[in-house]
């Protein structure tokens, strides 16, 4: 694919051009590193570093044009400069450009909130699969164009590669693509230039406030998503039981819906019976069984419901697809031993989330067996969330073992000394256990259970590596789970 340069920057705002802007461009670039022959690189200003240090390195590695926010006091010949106001809003008009704007040819839905993005993403992609409608998956377990995967680093991938993924699928034949929509995404402008058919809200609380620096900023930036990413003519579905909803729906300019268990919502679900082998649910005067647990995952369930009705599929064919989907993986996964302990491994790994998993556990679980949970936070992360998560386990569980989960560059050590910084109205209840390597610590809690125990992995999910001081090491929860628990028996 190749493109003329002038017809890239078309509707950027540009404040200079230096150069020929009538030659070819053959790719993008963000990252020097990656820069060949012929290629537009994007310098931008990161959290770490600043792109435009990096521009000498791009034209040597092939790079032809440089758009960048600062004249270079070095201008190399036969190098085209375009400097724009913001690199990134330029990012995004340019890759749209590039890719023949996706989104003006396929229905774009963004699913975001601080728990359940994965979860209704994929809900939404695979009941359209069941439905016989094509579609494309973008979200935190990677990139899926109908069947076929492909690995991703970041919730919301760079805009760059959601317009070259968009683009292949709809080349695929594909008219629909779910995408999860970090805060970081938004705030980073990895969304910028992408035309949204829809917006998905599924709740706000505590997390990524090392980024965000308060609360107040993480629901701000999820805020802007609605207010000003989201055209007239989207709709925006909102968790209308979720505390925060109501600071999310003020000043929205597309049709607002809500959903929930509560008798205002626009899409309403009833949980007749619960328990830990799923959900039966009433929707709409239909009743039906759900292999997805607890009432989290019914939310989730709802908001694929409803935002399939508002892509305009008939209620009753998603009614009767709507029952056919199946665990995701890494989202309450189960596993019981022969020796009849249940392992649950689930990605909760927030307040909120934790709370959410064990407080679920604790009304289905109709057996006298204890609830043993293995847990721990992720390095150079939201530092305040430890504590408070190592309470909620503490207070919860029967036993608690406090492990490592991705320390990335920090100490593992420290982080666990920051998950048992709080005080607990509990008294004379058994120590937290504190091992800091993973698989010891799963094995741990194998040699401790005894039948009917339940067994929780939290914090990772479907991840299948351990970071650790900048490499990726392989580590899946439930495989090593079944392999130590194979070993024993």
């Amino acid at each position: 694919m190749k493109k003329i340069l002038k017809y890239l920057i078309k509707k950027v705002h540009v404040l200079e051009i230096i150069g020929n802007d009538q030659k070819w461009i053959r790719g993008i670039s963000i990252c020097s590193q990656f820069a060949g022959t012929d290629t537009i690189f994007v310098a931008k200003k990161g959290k770490k570093t600043d792109g435009h240090k990096f521009i000498t390195d791009a034209i040597q590695k092939g790079a032809n044009t440089v758009v960048c926010e600062k004249k270079p006091v070095l201008i190399h010949k036969d190098i085209t400069y375009v400097i724009v106001k913001n690199s990134m809003d330029a990012l995004g008009t340019i890759s749209s450009n590039f890719y023949d704007h996706p989104t003006k040819k396929i229905k774009l839905v963004g699913i975001t909130g601080t728990n359940g993005k994965t979860s209704v993403a994929s809900i939404l992609h695979d009941l359209f699969y069941q439905m016989g409608e094509k579609s494309i998956l973008i979200s935190t377990m990677g990139i899926k164009i109908i069947s076929q995967e492909f690995p991703t680093i970041h919730t919301t991938p760079n805009i760059v590669d959601i317009n070259k993924y968009l683009n292949l699928s709809i080349q695929k034949g594909c008219k629909y693509a779910f995408m999860e929509v970090s805060s970081h995404g938004i705030h980073q402008k990895r969304i910028a230039g992408l035309l949204f058919t829809g917006g998905v809200l599924t709740n706000i609380t505590h997390d990524h406030l090392d980024y965000h620096k308060s609360f107040e900023d993480y629901l701000s930036t999820k805020k802007s998503f609605f207010e000003s990413v989201l055209p007239k003519n989207a709709f925006a579905l909102i968790n209308y039981d979720d505390p925060n909803s109501h600071k999310i729906r003020k000043n929205v300019l597309a049709k607002t819906y809500f959903y929930g268990l509560k008798k205002k919502a626009d899409y309403r679900i009833r949980i007749m019976k619960k328990n830990i082998h799923g959900n039966q649910l009433l929707i709409d005067g239909h009743k039906f069984f759900t292999f997805l647990i607890g009432e989290f995952n019914v939310y989730n369930l709802l908001a694929g419901y409803a935002t399939a009705i508002l892509l305009g599929k008939k209620k009753e064919e998603v009614l009767q697809k709507l029952k056919t989907i199946q665990p995701i993986k890494g989202r309450f996964e189960q596993f019981i031993s022969y020796s009849g302990i249940r392992i649950i491994v689930d990605y909760a790994h927030n307040p909120d989330g934790i709370n959410n998993l064990l407080k679920t556990i604790q009304e289905i679980n109709k057996q006298d067996g204890r609830l043993i949970c293995i847990i721990g936070c992720g390095g150079n992360r939201d530092k305040k969330k430890r504590s408070l998560m190592g309470q909620i386990v503490y207070e919860t569980c029967d036993l608690s073992i406090f492990t490592s989960d991705n320390p990335r560059e920090e100490d593992p050590e420290k982080i666990l000394i920051d998950m048992k910084n709080f005080k607990s109205y509990l008294k004379n209840k058994e120590d937290i256990l504190t091992i800091v390597n993973r698989k010891e610590a799963i094995q741990t809690a194998i040699q401790m259970a005894r039948e009917k125990d339940i067994i929780v992995i939290a914090g990772k999910g479907h991840e299948n590596y351990q970071e650790i001081q900048g490499k990726r090491y392989p580590f899946d929860d439930m495989k090593i789970a079944k392999t130590l628990f194979s070993e024993f028996s």
